[in-house]
């Protein structure tokens, strides 16, 4: 309808005609507010994977965190030394409290990005199948060690709990709480991936069960 149309129909008193929405046909994508069925299948068929996505953020948060530390003590301690001249000596206990706790969370990140070091010799020769066995067994004793070490872990904090990191306000606790909460993430990502492994990929968090364009999705 055009708008002079129109106009003169105002004008006049006449109600407009019916506006007719626009056919489409066949090979015509659907509009973009339109939300995408596959997505929103997606979504409703893994609601573990914002838990997941959470948990990496928060990890990577961690680790870029304890650089810092690393960082700002080791070159503080030159700054100090050749620049500021006080009686601040403790840059080395800090450094190492950062360090070790960029350790423990760069573990952990590692191995849920399969990033760690490993024989890839297998992966190059066996089938898919078996090479999804071997790295079901792997996770299942990555698993089994990091359960022990979260149990010798708890025993070593009541014991750093009594010593005392010279010139800091902190004990030895805070250097075994890496190895706690690095191991205890790491557990978590493991579980993920097993349930992931059991349901077929179907919660996209195994960069080994992805498409090639898809496995960044799950950092996003």
């Amino acid at each position: 309808m055009k708008i002079s149309e129109a106009f003169h129909s105002t004008l006049a008193g006449q109600p407009l005609p019916p506006q007719r929405e626009p056919q489409r046909g066949k090979g015509e994508p659907l509009p973009a507010s339109m939300p995408d069925d596959d997505e929103a299948g997606a979504r409703r068929e893994a609601p573990v994977v914002w838990p997941a996505r959470l948990l990496y953020r928060v990890n990577q948060a961690a680790l870029v965190a304890a650089l810092a530390v690393v960082l700002a003590f080791t070159v503080g301690q030159v700054v100090d030394r050749y620049l500021l001249k006080s009686s601040f000596d403790t840059y080395d206990q800090f450094a190492r409290i950062g360090l070790v706790w960029l350790t423990f969370l760069g573990i952990a990140a590692g191995i849920r990005d399969r990033a760690n070091v490993r024989i890839e010799l297998l992966n190059h020769f066996a089938p898919q199948r078996l090479r999804g066995v071997v790295n079901v067994v792997l996770d299942l004793c990555t698993l089994a060690v990091s359960v022990l070490l979260v149990v010798v872990g708890v025993r070593l904090m009541e014991v750093g709990s009594f010593q005392t990191i010279m010139g800091t306000a902190f004990s030895y606790d805070v250097m075994y709480l890496a190895l706690l909460v690095g191991i205890g993430t790491l557990i978590a990502y493991l579980l993920l991936r097993l349930a992931n492994r059991l349901t077929g990929g179907r919660f996209r968090l195994d960069p080994e069960l992805e498409p090639e364009g898809e496995q960044d999705d799950h950092r996003a």
